[in-house]
């Protein structure tokens, strides 16, 4: 007796076809035809234009495939980015990129998914689409959802949920809510899960999106039950049945009888919840819909022994057990033997009941061993998305480091080069005074000569300039890199989750802030000493003090 659980995927995926429309498939086919056709006699001269209608049209193609045709959509996707890049179409890669993601997404490829949703909200910031990176975090955190890394997932939802309330993209935020409030069910944190389906729910009426409020009826539903609160469930149950009445939504009003079966069963109501079972079972019927069809059968069989009408019981339980088994659902089958035995035991058929106990069990194990291998697959999903990314911060830890050298290095260089500079204008300056000054006088020349001595000692100044260089840039390299690491900080502190974690980084930050002040004190002093030493003529015992 399962209940559904309404899942908002906002912008998951953009809005694809479910079956294929061929003629709209033949018609972008022909357009696009018409414009190689046209790009070929414009040879050279081909305006900007038919490129952009190019990866218009493949990505449009690729939208139509998706759903049906995986393969076929990622072909056209990848020649849509391949034609976007050639002409820095930024925002067709990134719709290319996020319908590449969706693919690979549908089939079960999550680290390739979650890869090229970063990369396409890498492009969106940079052209600024605001939309669209709210878009790309919601994708990414599906993602994380689907291998298990809910505190992520939460991360990405929120992120999305900033961005679309500051748009004031009503319809985005109604869905984000309701994202969260499923992971805060998951959980089994109700207070949570209520708050954020209401506050969905309250945005959906406003848009006076139907379908949206009936979804977070379903899901309001869902929570009470779980609390035993079976009144409040069924009056939720119920408000979700007229709305999807009104929209005439045969999946919802099957699922909507199907829960309010559950709740009228669990109340001990057992003929108004065969009602309800066999209105589910109708309209699964009228879907052939063979999951639908067997659950409902189970559930009116264990109904029915719940009112000693065995014969019925059994034959609705047969049903059950022959569908499920057909289509393979364990989860099913695990319930209709367990109800096969209970029928059993009822009607005094001991023996028997032992064997459907027993088959029971045997299916519950291999759906154990099937979860067990779910989140064993999962684990190691996140193992490798962990893996990859610590690859991935070590590179560009190494690249920074690099860099960091190579700028020291240039820096030293050039500080060495205009030192010399300085130096040889210098020495040039004292020389032609002096040999104008005392040219004619023996006395003025030993002067000279030895200006040209002190000269020759200034010629060290490039080695020793080279070493007070070196002083300063310590502190400098300091400062350089506190002031990064407080610059993300910032970031952290911006979109830290609660109070706690905004506290913890604001005082690492205060911390780095209070390095670049002490190590910016200590470059500051050392030029102080410099400068103190040239107004005095003593420059030399700067050096000479640094030396020893």
């Amino acid at each position: 007796m399962k209940t559904f659980l309404s899942i908002a995927c906002f912008l998951f995926v953009l809005q694809g076809t479910k079956s294929q429309d061929l003629r709209q498939v033949d018609s972008l086919q022909n357009e696009l035809v018409h414009v190689q056709l046209a790009k070929q006699e414009l040879g050279g001269n081909t305006p900007v234009l038919y490129d952009t209608l190019t990866v218009n049209l493949l990505f449009q193609l690729s939208k139509l495939y998706l759903h049906n045709v995986p393969d076929t959509a990622m072909l056209y996707a990848k020649q849509s980015l391949a034609q976007a890049e050639t002409i820095g179409y930024k925002k067709g890669m990134a719709r290319s990129l996020n319908l590449m993601g969706a693919v690979q997404h549908g089939k079960g490829n999550y680290l390739e998914a979650l890869g090229l949703y970063k990369q396409n909200l890498s492009l969106r910031r940079e052209i600024d689409d605001k939309k669209g990176i709210a878009s790309s975090y919601n994708n990414i955190g599906v993602i994380f959802d689907e291998i298990g890394n809910y505190p992520e997932a939460l991360k990405n939802y929120f992120a999305s949920l900033k961005i679309l309330e500051e748009l004031g993209d009503m319809e985005g935020a109604a869905a984000c809510y309701n994202n969260i409030g499923v992971i805060y069910d998951f959980f089994g944190n109700n207070k949570m899960a209520l708050k954020n389906y209401f506050t969905s729910l309250n945005l959906r009426k406003e848009l006076d999106d139907k379908n949206g409020i009936a979804g977070s009826y379903v899901n309001i539903g869902v929570v009470y039950k779980t609390q035993g609160n079976y009144q409040e469930a069924l009056k939720y149950y119920l408000l979700a049945l007229e709305t999807y009445r009104e929209l005439d939504d045969h999946v919802g009003l099957s699922t909507c009888y199907n829960n309010i079966g559950n709740i009228q069963y669990q109340s001990a109501d057992y003929p108004e919840a065969l009602k309800s079972y066999n209105q589910a079972l109708e309209i699964k019927t009228e879907l052939d819909d063979k999951r639908g069809i067997a659950e409902a059968e189970n559930n009116i069989g264990v109904t029915n022994i719940k009112q000693h009408l065995f014969s019925e019981a059994s034959l609705h339980l047969n049903r059950s057990l022959k569908i499920s088994r057909e289509i393979g659902n364990l989860d099913i089958t695990k319930s209709t033997y367990l109800g096969m035995a209970e029928l059993d035991s009822a009607s005094g058929n001991y023996k028997r009941a032992l064997e459907h106990y027993k088959l029971y069990i045997l299916t519950r194990d291999s759906l154990v061993n099937n979860e067990n291998t779910r989140k064993i697959a999962q684990q190691q999903m996140q193992f490798d998305f962990d893996k990859n990314q610590e690859a991935e911060k070590l590179k560009f830890s190494q690249e920074k480091e690099i860099g960091a050298i190579q700028l020291q290095k240039q820096k030293t260089y050039t500080r060495i080069g205009l030192a010399g500079i300085a130096i040889a204008m210098i020495l040039l300056f004292f020389v032609y005074r002096n040999y104008k000054k005392h040219r004619f006088a023996h006395r003025k020349l030993k002067e000279t000569q030895a200006q040209l001595v002190k000269s020759e000692k200034m010629a060290a100044f490039g080695v020793m300039a080279s070493r007070v260089s070196h002083e300063i840039q310590n502190p400098l390299n300091f400062v350089n890199n506190f002031s990064d690491l407080s610059q993300d900080m910032v970031t952290d502190v911006i979109e830290a989750s609660n109070a706690e974690e905004k506290k913890q980084f604001a005082e690492l930050l205060i911390a780095n802030l209070r390095k670049i002040n002490e190590h910016g004190k200590r470059a500051s002093t050392i030029i102080s000493q410099l400068q103190e030493h040239h107004m005095k003529g003593t420059s030399h015992e700067f050096f000479e003090e640094k030396k020893a």
